[in-house]
């Protein structure tokens, strides 16, 4: 008999996943699919068994934003990270999935360093 490992698996940081982030409030970005990168590392990840924080990923690409981090080309998804909109999700209570792709650390620098800019 094959046994299979029932360990639960967690995206690492940098990674793009697809996620569930309804209910929202407001302006919050919405979307039962909505793409979203990973920020947390993977060790936090991992040690808090899938509490994980994420920015949403939209298509709009307007470079006078500069909350908007366009995202670096040669990847299935296009589009933006939306840095002020940071969620801290469950991913034992979402519904979600890894896209399989996972962007540069030198991106995700970019992500943090406007957030360090918004929250200082």
């Amino acid at each position: 008999m094959v046994m299979t490992s029932t360990v639960p698996q967690y995206p690492e940081r940098g990674a793009v996943i697809r996620l569930n982030l309804n209910p929202t409030q407001g302006r919050e970005q919405m979307g039962e699919a909505r793409p979203c990168l990973v920020l947390s590392h993977t060790a936090f990840n991992k040690a808090r068994n899938g509490l994980i924080i994420v920015s949403p990923i939209t298509n709009t690409i307007k470079p006078e934003i500069q909350t908007l981090v366009v995202l670096p080309d040669g990847y299935r998804v296009q589009g933006s990270v939306i840095a002020e909109q940071i969620r801290t999700v469950d991913l034992s209570l979402r519904w979600w999935r890894d896209t399989g792709e996972v962007l540069p650390p030198s991106f995700v620098d970019q992500v943090l360093a406007v957030l360090q800019l918004i929250i200082g």
